[in-house]
């Protein structure tokens, strides 16, 4: 009888916490890209990515009714801004997203100036 062998599985390295944005940062980001859509192409846009159109709408217009870092995330990788939830500092309530690296973090915060420079 042959022992199947285990594929290697690199080890989990400590995340950069330099490269984190907190949720109220990344939610807003997504409020200030939804709007850019402008009228009409918010369910297109849900019904491209398999989003839930009314969780979207309450989101873009805050009106959630608790924080939703998943459905943040989700939506911050739709627009290209993939991230990976992070709870930091140990023990927090809400999470906060790690982005892949520097050049990725200096991208989000010049857009999310842009976005919240219109409000």
């Amino acid at each position: 009888m042959e022992v199947a062998e285990c594929p290697e599985v690199a080890p989990l390295p400590f995340p950069n916490l330099s490269l984190t944005v907190s949720y109220p940062e990344a939610l807003s980001y997504a409020q200030g890209r939804l709007k850019m859509l402008g009228s009409g192409g918010l369910k297109p846009f849900c019904e491209t990515h398999q989003l839930t159109y009314t969780n979207v709408i309450n989101l873009k217009n805050g009106k959630l009714k608790r924080e939703e870092p998943r459905l943040v995330q989700r939506l911050l990788g739709t627009l290209a801004v993939p991230t990976e939830l992070l709870h930091y500092p140990p023990g927090s309530k809400t999470p906060c997203f790690l982005l892949s690296d520097a050049e990725a973090l200096a991208a989000f915060q010049s857009q999310l100036k842009f976005l919240t420079a219109a409000e």
